[in-house]
Protein backbone atom coordinates (compact mmCIF):
# COMPACT_ATOMS: atom_id res chain seq x y z
CA UNK A 1 0.00 0.00 0.00
CA UNK A 2 1.61 3.22 -1.40
CA UNK A 3 2.38 5.44 1.54
CA UNK A 4 2.11 8.45 -0.65
CA UNK A 5 -1.24 10.87 -0.13
CA UNK A 6 -2.34 13.27 -2.95
CA UNK A 7 -3.88 16.83 -1.74
CA UNK A 8 -4.82 18.86 -4.69
CA UNK A 9 -1.71 19.22 -6.99
CA UNK A 10 0.48 18.05 -4.07
CA UNK A 11 1.82 14.89 -3.20
CA UNK A 12 2.92 14.49 0.17
CA UNK A 13 4.91 11.53 1.81
CA UNK A 14 6.08 10.59 5.14
CA UNK A 15 9.24 9.73 5.97
CA UNK A 16 9.15 10.14 9.79
CA UNK A 17 7.54 10.79 12.59
CA UNK A 18 8.20 14.24 12.76
CA UNK A 19 8.45 15.14 8.67
CA UNK A 20 6.81 14.45 5.51
CA UNK A 21 8.05 15.58 1.73
CA UNK A 22 5.43 17.25 -0.20
CA UNK A 23 6.08 17.72 -3.96
CA UNK A 24 5.01 20.02 -6.33
CA UNK A 25 5.60 20.37 -10.37
CA UNK A 26 5.00 22.35 -12.95
CA UNK A 27 5.95 22.38 -17.09
CA UNK A 28 6.25 24.94 -19.54
CA UNK A 29 6.71 24.63 -23.55
CA UNK A 30 6.43 26.95 -26.45
CA UNK A 31 7.25 30.17 -24.44
CA UNK A 32 10.90 31.06 -25.27
CA UNK A 33 13.14 32.42 -28.32
CA UNK A 34 13.21 29.20 -30.94
CA UNK A 35 11.40 28.73 -34.22
CA UNK A 36 8.04 27.33 -33.04
CA UNK A 37 7.81 28.87 -30.10
CA UNK A 38 4.07 30.68 -29.84
CA UNK A 39 5.36 33.43 -27.45
CA UNK A 40 8.62 34.95 -27.87
CA UNK A 41 10.56 36.21 -24.48
CA UNK A 42 14.12 35.41 -22.58
CA UNK A 43 14.13 31.73 -21.46
CA UNK A 44 14.90 32.74 -18.33
CA UNK A 45 11.30 34.66 -17.55
CA UNK A 46 9.62 30.99 -19.17
CA UNK A 47 11.78 29.03 -16.31
CA UNK A 48 11.08 31.76 -13.53
CA UNK A 49 7.45 31.58 -13.80
CA UNK A 50 8.07 27.58 -13.93
CA UNK A 51 8.97 27.74 -10.98
CA UNK A 52 6.98 30.15 -9.26
CA UNK A 53 3.64 28.14 -9.72
CA UNK A 54 5.03 24.50 -7.52
CA UNK A 55 6.92 27.57 -5.20
CA UNK A 56 3.43 29.52 -4.82
CA UNK A 57 1.82 25.53 -4.11
CA UNK A 58 4.02 24.98 -1.66
CA UNK A 59 4.21 28.21 0.30
CA UNK A 60 -0.10 28.47 -0.11
CA UNK A 61 0.27 24.77 1.61
CA UNK A 62 2.27 25.95 4.84
CA UNK A 63 5.51 23.37 3.17
CA UNK A 64 9.02 24.76 3.12
CA UNK A 65 11.05 23.91 -0.32
CA UNK A 66 14.51 22.16 0.03
CA UNK A 67 15.42 21.27 -3.22
CA UNK A 68 14.65 22.46 -6.98
CA UNK A 69 15.08 19.96 -9.70
CA UNK A 70 14.62 21.17 -13.32
CA UNK A 71 14.30 19.32 -16.60
CA UNK A 72 15.40 21.51 -19.37
CA UNK A 73 14.17 20.18 -23.06
CA UNK A 74 16.87 22.10 -24.62
CA UNK A 75 20.56 22.46 -24.92
CA UNK A 76 21.97 24.29 -22.24
CA UNK A 77 23.92 27.22 -24.26
CA UNK A 78 22.27 29.54 -24.73
CA UNK A 79 18.92 28.51 -23.40
CA UNK A 80 19.50 26.31 -20.38
CA UNK A 81 22.08 28.83 -19.59
CA UNK A 82 19.33 31.13 -19.74
CA UNK A 83 16.72 29.43 -17.61
CA UNK A 84 19.17 28.55 -14.58
CA UNK A 85 19.50 32.11 -14.63
CA UNK A 86 15.98 32.59 -13.89
CA UNK A 87 15.30 30.19 -12.04
CA UNK A 88 18.50 31.56 -9.23
CA UNK A 89 16.87 34.86 -9.52
CA UNK A 90 12.95 33.65 -8.81
CA UNK A 91 15.04 31.61 -5.95
CA UNK A 92 16.42 35.24 -4.78
CA UNK A 93 13.00 36.51 -4.47
CA UNK A 94 11.64 33.60 -2.58
CA UNK A 95 14.76 33.86 -0.51
CA UNK A 96 15.63 30.47 -1.13
CA UNK A 97 19.04 30.96 -2.79
CA UNK A 98 20.67 28.49 -0.85
CA UNK A 99 18.53 25.50 -1.60
CA UNK A 100 19.61 22.80 -3.30
CA UNK A 101 18.95 22.67 -7.36
CA UNK A 102 19.63 19.63 -9.59
CA UNK A 103 18.26 19.08 -13.22
CA UNK A 104 19.35 17.83 -16.94
CA UNK A 105 19.15 19.43 -20.45
CA UNK A 106 18.83 18.02 -23.32
CA UNK A 107 22.62 17.84 -25.13
CA UNK A 108 21.64 14.89 -27.67
CA UNK A 109 18.83 16.43 -30.14
CA UNK A 110 18.43 19.82 -31.90
CA UNK A 111 14.66 21.67 -30.59
CA UNK A 112 12.67 23.83 -32.10
CA UNK A 113 10.71 24.66 -29.34
CA UNK A 114 11.71 26.36 -25.65
CA UNK A 115 10.17 23.33 -22.73
CA UNK A 116 11.08 22.92 -19.12
CA UNK A 117 9.85 21.24 -16.18
CA UNK A 118 10.73 21.92 -12.67
CA UNK A 119 9.86 19.64 -9.39
CA UNK A 120 9.98 21.33 -5.81
CA UNK A 121 10.12 19.46 -3.13
CA UNK A 122 9.37 20.74 0.32
CA UNK A 123 9.15 19.32 4.48
CA UNK A 124 6.54 19.76 6.64
CA UNK A 125 5.97 17.89 9.88
CA UNK A 126 4.11 14.61 9.72
CA UNK A 127 0.51 14.58 10.67
CA UNK A 128 -0.38 17.97 9.06
CA UNK A 129 -4.08 18.13 8.44
CA UNK A 130 -5.19 18.89 4.83
CA UNK A 131 -7.23 21.72 4.78
CA UNK A 132 -11.48 20.89 4.56
CA UNK A 133 -13.72 23.52 5.31
CA UNK A 134 -16.08 23.42 7.71
CA UNK A 135 -17.15 27.20 8.58
CA UNK A 136 -18.93 30.11 6.61
CA UNK A 137 -16.24 32.46 5.44
CA UNK A 138 -15.25 35.31 2.83
CA UNK A 139 -12.91 34.58 -0.34
CA UNK A 140 -10.80 37.26 -1.38
CA UNK A 141 -8.37 37.46 -4.47
CA UNK A 142 -4.81 38.61 -4.67
CA UNK A 143 -3.16 39.44 -8.44
CA UNK A 144 -5.15 39.21 -11.54
CA UNK A 145 -5.21 36.51 -14.33
CA UNK A 146 -2.48 36.86 -16.80
CA UNK A 147 -1.05 34.29 -19.30
CA UNK A 148 1.55 34.45 -22.09
CA UNK A 149 2.27 37.82 -23.17
CA UNK A 150 -0.16 39.42 -20.53
CA UNK A 151 2.18 37.73 -17.44
CA UNK A 152 5.52 39.45 -19.09
CA UNK A 153 3.69 42.99 -19.68
CA UNK A 154 2.48 42.72 -15.97
CA UNK A 155 5.41 41.12 -14.52
CA UNK A 156 6.31 44.43 -12.10
CA UNK A 157 2.81 44.12 -10.78
CA UNK A 158 2.18 40.37 -10.04
CA UNK A 159 2.91 40.00 -6.01
CA UNK A 160 5.31 39.01 -4.26
CA UNK A 161 6.91 36.01 -2.12
CA UNK A 162 6.57 38.00 0.92
CA UNK A 163 3.62 39.44 0.67
CA UNK A 164 2.54 35.38 0.34
CA UNK A 165 4.26 34.66 3.35
CA UNK A 166 2.73 37.34 5.20
CA UNK A 167 -1.16 36.60 4.46
CA UNK A 168 -0.48 32.57 5.21
CA UNK A 169 0.83 33.34 8.53
CA UNK A 170 -2.02 35.35 9.23
CA UNK A 171 -4.97 33.82 12.00
CA UNK A 172 -8.03 35.14 9.94
CA UNK A 173 -6.65 33.03 6.99
CA UNK A 174 -7.90 29.78 6.83
CA UNK A 175 -7.11 28.42 3.28
CA UNK A 176 -4.82 29.45 0.31
CA UNK A 177 -4.94 28.19 -3.15
CA UNK A 178 -2.84 29.26 -6.28
CA UNK A 179 -4.73 29.58 -9.78
CA UNK A 180 -3.55 28.18 -12.93
CA UNK A 181 -4.72 27.23 -16.04
CA UNK A 182 -8.04 25.99 -15.46
CA UNK A 183 -9.28 29.49 -13.52
CA UNK A 184 -10.68 30.73 -10.28
CA UNK A 185 -14.19 29.16 -10.38
CA UNK A 186 -12.47 25.81 -10.79
CA UNK A 187 -10.00 26.00 -7.72
CA UNK A 188 -12.64 28.04 -5.37
CA UNK A 189 -15.12 24.97 -6.18
CA UNK A 190 -12.31 22.73 -4.94
CA UNK A 191 -11.49 24.88 -1.88
CA UNK A 192 -14.62 23.57 -0.59
CA UNK A 193 -14.51 20.17 -1.95
CA UNK A 194 -16.10 17.52 -0.42
CA UNK A 195 -17.57 19.76 2.29
CA UNK A 196 -21.25 21.44 3.09
CA UNK A 197 -20.32 24.48 1.92
CA UNK A 198 -20.38 25.89 -1.60
CA UNK A 199 -19.21 29.25 -3.31
CA UNK A 200 -21.64 32.51 -3.95
CA UNK A 201 -19.56 34.61 -6.31
CA UNK A 202 -20.27 38.90 -6.18
CA UNK A 203 -17.61 38.98 -8.34
CA UNK A 204 -18.69 37.64 -11.89
CA UNK A 205 -15.41 38.78 -14.02
CA UNK A 206 -12.85 36.45 -14.63
CA UNK A 207 -13.67 33.40 -13.28
CA UNK A 208 -13.21 31.11 -16.00
CA UNK A 209 -9.75 32.62 -17.69
CA UNK A 210 -6.46 31.16 -16.97
CA UNK A 211 -4.23 32.47 -14.41
CA UNK A 212 -1.14 30.95 -16.18
CA UNK A 213 2.21 30.88 -13.75
CA UNK A 214 -0.28 31.42 -10.69
CA UNK A 215 -0.71 35.36 -11.19
CA UNK A 216 -3.95 34.41 -8.58
CA UNK A 217 -4.29 33.46 -4.93
CA UNK A 218 -7.52 32.49 -3.58
CA UNK A 219 -7.66 33.28 0.10
CA UNK A 220 -10.30 32.21 2.36
CA UNK A 221 -11.01 34.23 5.85
CA UNK A 222 -12.93 33.72 8.55
CA UNK A 223 -15.71 36.68 8.38
CA UNK A 224 -15.20 38.30 11.13
CA UNK A 225 -11.48 39.40 10.36
CA UNK A 226 -12.19 39.76 6.58
CA UNK A 227 -12.60 43.72 7.05
CA UNK A 228 -9.14 43.91 9.36
CA UNK A 229 -7.27 41.49 6.43
CA UNK A 230 -8.55 44.00 3.63
CA UNK A 231 -7.89 47.11 5.48
CA UNK A 232 -4.16 46.06 5.99
CA UNK A 233 -3.79 44.43 2.32
CA UNK A 234 -4.92 46.95 0.04
CA UNK A 235 -4.28 44.05 -3.06
CA UNK A 236 -6.66 41.90 -2.26
CA UNK A 237 -10.73 42.01 -3.11
CA UNK A 238 -13.18 40.23 -1.89
CA UNK A 239 -14.99 38.17 -4.72
CA UNK A 240 -17.23 35.81 -3.05
CA UNK A 241 -18.80 34.32 0.22
CA UNK A 242 -19.32 30.57 1.28
CA UNK A 243 -21.91 29.38 2.73
CA UNK A 244 -23.68 26.11 3.67
CA UNK A 245 -25.51 24.34 0.75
Amino acid sequence: MSLIKEYRDLSILPISKGKSLVIACDSSAGIGKKEHDAVEIDPAITAAFCLRVPLMELLCYGAEPIAVIDLIGNEYAPTGERMLKGIREELARAELSNITLNGSTEENMFTKTTSVGITVVAETKAGKENFQMQQACSLLQLGQPYVGEQVVKNRETIFSYPLVKALRSEPGVIDMLPVGSKGIRYEAELMAKDSEFQIHFSEVENLDCSAGPATVILIAVKSEQEADITSRYSELKKIGEYKKR
